[in-house]
């Protein structure tokens, strides 16, 4: 019985998955620059949310084009009660794994004083946009639109200076806040450390790990592939719920060898069919590889205590590497970088931590009130969710 619940719950969590996309949330962003005469903007957007624009099952175009058309039917600019005119609409070369278009409006009559945004609301209703207006170089305001507040409204605007250390500092903690699946990773990090000495440990490595490949990818010394690192990033959460299954059964080959299979496979499949180029298969072995032997290590004789809290480290701290590339995705993609990169890298990151240690705390304060409360099931049973989710994220975010 408790199998079959369990294969159920996994099910059920692949389902849900489907309306989960990515490390950072269903979003785009763009920044707005108005001039004497009109106001033009860059749209950037993950290329995963575009793909949201052929459920209807009638689009023929490919992504680029589709989100161009979209785009250009579904944002337009007033001055006062004037409409301003579409002047052009370009692609622009973008980050592996996004889409740009530039906009540019004319408004002869008046200073343009708002937009009207709805791209991608109509097929994904919990998107959210993220918007900045420049004028001269200075920053004048900044907004979150949304399906029920799709009007941006600027009027006369005096400039707001630049980003400051609190608001990179929010923004890391809304971040985690939206992260489903760095959510869902630490879940399963917490099931595999099995305690607060371990989890203390767990985390710090994880940390560790994600601060260095996000100032790395920030400062331009590494550049990652996103549709690669937001993969990855679901097969990880999926590679700790297997951990916590191997740590109670001696038959620790099997899912070592099954996850080199799952991770190799997939990078075939996505390669052949044109999704991924072919030198991301050195990326799917050599994490496959990584796996396979990080579950067989964790089952090695002797490695007991000491050793397997050292090999937690370690494990933890290169999953913090695949997942500070998603956040370094995400700052770079955003265009929050200023002309400062340690007030954007320490605030953020400062951010992450504070989100991050607060979802451990709720989570470590919650097991301890409930105590033997707790159902016995309830670990294998979230266990096999995230395993299920994970795997769900790993595949189809390499075929994208």
């Amino acid at each position: 019985m408790r199998l079959v619940l369990t294969c159920a719950l996994m099910c059920a969590a692949i389902i849900t998955a489907q309306e989960s996309n990515a490390h950072t949330r269903s979003e785009s962003y763009s920044h707005w620059y108005l001039s004497k005469d009109g106001i033009s903007g860059t749209v950037t957007v993950p290329l995963r949310e575009v793909m949201l624009l052929y459920q209807g099952g009638d689009a023929t175009e490919t992504p680029r084009t589709l989100f161009h058309n979209h785009l250009v039917s579904h944002v337009s600019a007033s001055a006062g009660e004037s409409d301003c005119q579409l002047t052009s609409s370009n692609n622009l070369q973008a980050a592996t794994g996004f889409i740009s278009v530039e906009l540019a409006f004319s408004c002869p009559n008046a200073a343009a004083d708002s937009i009207q945004y709805r791209a991608l609301f109509d097929a994904a209703p919990a998107h959210v946009h993220y918007a900045k207006l420049h004028r001269d170089g200075k920053l004048l305001d900044e907004v979150l639109i949304t399906d029920a507040n799709d009007t941006w409204r600027f009027g006369s605007l005096e400039a707001a200076g630049t980003y400051t250390f609190g608001s990179f500092l929010t923004i890391g903690v809304g971040h985690i806040a939206g992260g489903l699946d760095h959510i869902a990773f630490l879940v399963g990090l917490l099931l595999v450390a099995g305690s607060i000495g371990r989890s203390i440990i767990a985390v710090t490595g994880f940390t560790l790990g994600h601060s260095v490949s996000l100032a790395a990818a920030v400062l331009g010394y590494v550049h990652a592939d996103g549709q690669l690192v937001e993969a990855f990033i679901g097969f990880t959460v999926a590679l700790v719920a297997i951990e916590y299954f191997v740590l109670r059964r001696s038959d620790v080959n099997r899912f070592a060898f099954a996850c080199l299979a799952l991770s190799w496979l997939t990078g075939i499949l996505a390669v052949q069919m044109g999704f991924l180029e072919s030198r991301a298969m050195f990326a799917f072995t050599g994490f496959g590889v990584f796996a396979a032997c990080y579950l067989l290590a964790s089952r090695a004789p002797g490695m007991r205590d000491q050793r397997a809290t050292v090999l937690l480290f370690i494990a933890t701290c290169c999953f913090g590497l695949v997942h500070g590339f998603g956040f370094a995705g995400f700052l770079m993609e955003t265009g929050l970088l200023g002309t400062s990169l340690l007030i954007p890298l320490l605030g953020f990151n400062l951010g992450v931590e504070i989100g991050q240690l607060l979802l451990v705390a709720v989570a470590l304060i919650g097991g301890a009130l409930l105590g033997r409360r707790t159902p016995r099931a309830l670990p294998q049973i979230t266990a096999a969710a995230l395993c299920g989710i994970g795997i769900y994220w790993f595949v189809s975010r390499a075929l994208v």
